[in-house]
């Protein structure tokens, strides 16, 4: 037991085991955090995703190791502000804290359709976008917009070939996020580390939560 306010009006609770963290720019707790909603989730609806699960560690590794164009990292250390763009489902707003956090370079999300209707004129030659997965459909808009129109960097996350600049990474099918969201935290570690920056250490940045000792029962 861990006597918290929560879990006297729970009925059972569980206590992330992923292990402390240095690095004032959480990682592992977001994706174990993930994993335990999704759990409940697979659960409802019946789903078994062992399967896809054993292949997700070797691929979130990759999207983590793999070389990063340097010219990528050079888009983004020149940008006034760092764009992402993507589906609603955390990946691209993760990041776009995790710029802040990990590369202290300003950054927004660009919500939705958002990235192509509007914002573009306050957007910048030397700003860049990073779209996590692009929607098939849009990206035709995108390029009219974004690289054709304002005349700024573009680059994909993504697990197939794209029009754009792109960090390629494994299929993972349902697993998808987390090796995207594995790739922006290799793009942006990569970043910090060659300005200088201690990943483990912020200057002002600070974790938001309570230390507690013990396990659920």
């Amino acid at each position: 037991m861990i006597d918290q306010p929560l879990e006297k009006v729970c009925t059972e609770t569980y206590v992330l085991e992923c292990g402390w963290e240095k690095a004032v720019a959480a990682t592992k707790s977001v994706v174990e955090q993930a994993l335990f909603y999704e759990s409940i989730l697979w659960n409802i609806r019946g789903a078994d995703m062992r399967a896809q699960l054993s292949m997700l560690s070797a691929a979130m590794e990759k999207a983590m190791t793999l070389p990063i164009d340097p010219k990528i990292i050079d888009m983004v250390l020149n940008a006034e502000t760092v764009y992402f763009a993507g589906y609603n489902d955390g990946v691209a707003e993760e990041l776009t804290l995790k710029t802040n956090e990990i590369a202290h370079r300003k950054s927004d999300f660009l919500e939705g359709t958002y990235a192509a209707h509007g914002i573009e004129e306050v957007l910048k030659k030397n700003d860049i976008v990073l779209i996590v997965d692009p929607i098939d459909i849009e990206i035709p808009k995108f390029q009219e917009v974004l690289v054709n129109g304002v005349g700024l960097n573009v680059v994909a996350i993504a697990d197939r070939d794209t029009p754009f600049t792109t960090i390629k990474v494994p299929s993972a099918g349902e697993m998808a996020p987390y090796v995207y969201l594995a790739a922006g935290w290799n793009l942006l570690v990569e970043i910090g580390l060659g300005i200088g920056i201690n990943l483990d250490k912020a200057e002002r940045a600070r974790k938001v939560g309570n230390e507690f000792t013990g396990k659920a029962k």
